[in-house]
């Protein structure tokens, strides 16, 4: 491993690294085994214990975080030690895994905390929660206008029966504006600190899992449901485990059985999203507060900054039309019909920039394709490079998907259009209306070939 290369991708450079630890742990575990020569250096302390009886600690805010496993900062975000984690990673990167395949003590612990999770969660009445209507609010956190008040924020009406992964897909990214299927992400049960996120996710930013809670449960097999339990309650979602932007979503109405129909609809919101790869919450904080105090010249060189990344790639207008702290509705839910009326992206094949010495060489990153899975390929000729994802053109499995025009949860009630036999709709109503409106530009050609 270039250890001088993988310093430079944290931003530390010489007199900025800090050292190895001379601290060695004193005490043994009382449930992980290590191979020998590892005695858990860099390891945090939590590890140590039981994972069969841990009772995690809430931090200042009374919130579990990351399955209680790493201390909390004042603010209730976790403390972790990316240094010591990587130096431990590379002390034993060649026997763990690959020698008898023993696990790290790391996933050993996490094994336990998430089977105990599952039982819980196989065991819980959620009462017909997962067939209500709610209405959340999400906002970024650590982004606060002089009044103190969340300075990005949505607040949208959905059932609760939707699947955390296609939440975060079909909803969650396009109303905010987040580009679909570009990072990875958890969602955490603040009750109790368990994390779910993508199955088999490649971003480039899962080699930082070990900061965000080292591993989590499949959101594809749970709803959001299964994250709260009554009205103020409050969940938490983390985007790119590199730059690593905070949201918090709670709960502001539960609506009862009988006014519940499914469908999402984006109420209201402020402020535009922050640029992707803006290097996360705290660093874009700053970039805010140095904004509010700029220059007009200044403050264009700061709207271009943020144009320039890839989640505002259409924008289409020039830097002085603008406004950090406007929300278009229009435009949100131009690109929530667009992510509801397509299938689930591929997590095995995230989307990703590349620069190729060679443009017909092999992106090594491209597993084994599924039936009707192809790559898709972008070039971006100013960058000298292209953008690749891993698209489907089959239709959703029922249980993780949601009607293509309103987004309802609807299950193995779901029908297939009869056309490209790929989208799923809650009724012959919908399936109409969204034929009319926006499905025969999608479907027809590809119908009439056949």
């Amino acid at each position: 491993m270039d250890v001088e290369k993988l310093i430079s991708t944290l931003s530390l450079t010489g007199a900025d690294i800090p050292p190895r630890s001379t601290t060695r742990p004193v005490r043994k575990p009382k449930f992980v085994k290590f191979l020998s020569g590892d005695n858990g250096e860099g390891m945090p302390e939590t590890f140590f214990e039981d994972p069969r009886t841990l009772k995690p600690k809430p931090g200042p805010h009374g919130q579990i975080q990351t399955w209680g496993i790493f201390p909390y900062h004042e603010d209730n975000i976790w403390d972790f030690d990316g240094i010591q984690m990587m130096y431990r990673t590379m002390a034993h990167q060649f026997s763990y895994d690959n020698r008898g395949g023993k696990l790290w003590p790391e996933k050993q612990f996490m094994e336990v905390l998430k089977d105990r999770k599952r039982e819980q969660l196989s065991k819980l009445d959620l009462a017909d929660l997962d067939k209500k209507d709610i209405i959340i609010k999400i906002h970024l956190k650590f982004l606060q206008d002089a009044n103190g008040d969340p300075r990005v924020w949505r607040r949208v009406r959905l059932s609760a029966g939707m699947k955390i992964g296609v939440f975060q897909d079909k909803v969650l990214s396009p109303v905010l504006n987040w580009v679909r299927n570009l990072h990875c992400y958890t969602f955490t049960d603040l009750r109790d600190g368990a994390v779910f996120g993508p199955e088999d996710a490649n971003a480039t930013d899962i080699m930082h899992i070990n900061q965000v809670g080292y591993d989590y449960l499949p959101d594809d097999k749970y709803m959001l449901a299964h994250l709260f339990s009554e009205v103020g309650d409050t969940f938490a979602h983390l985007y790119d485990y590199g730059d690593k932007w905070h949201h918090e979503i709670e709960i502001e109405k539960i609506f009862p059985l009988e006014e519940s129909y499914g469908r999402v609809q984006i109420l209201d919101g402020k402020g535009m999203c922050p640029g992707e790869n803006m290097r996360g919450s705290y660093q874009y904080e700053n970039f805010l507060k140095a904004y509010d105090t700029d220059s007009y010249t200044e403050q264009v060189k700061k709207r271009r900054e943020i144009l320039d990344c890839p989640n505002y790639k259409g924008f289409g207008k020039p830097p002085s039309l603008f406004d950090i702290d406007a929300f278009d509705i229009g435009q949100a839910n131009e690109r929530l019909v667009a992510a509801l009326g397509s299938p689930n992206s591929v997590r095995a094949g995230m989307k990703a920039f590349t620069m190729p010495i060679n443009p017909s060489a092999h992106d090594s990153r491209t597993g084994k394709l599924k039936k009707g899975q192809s790559i898709q390929r972008e070039w971006d000729h100013e960058s000298h490079g292209y953008w690749q994802e891993t698209t489907s053109n089959t239709k959703d499995k029922r249980s993780q998907s949601a009607c293509a025009a309103c987004g309802k949860p609807g299950g193995q009630d779901l029908k297939t259009c009869s056309g490209c036999r790929a989208i799923l709709y809650c009724s012959a109503e919908h399936q109409k209306s969204h034929w009319k409106d926006v499905h025969k530009k999608q479907c027809s050609r590809k119908y009439l070939k056949k």
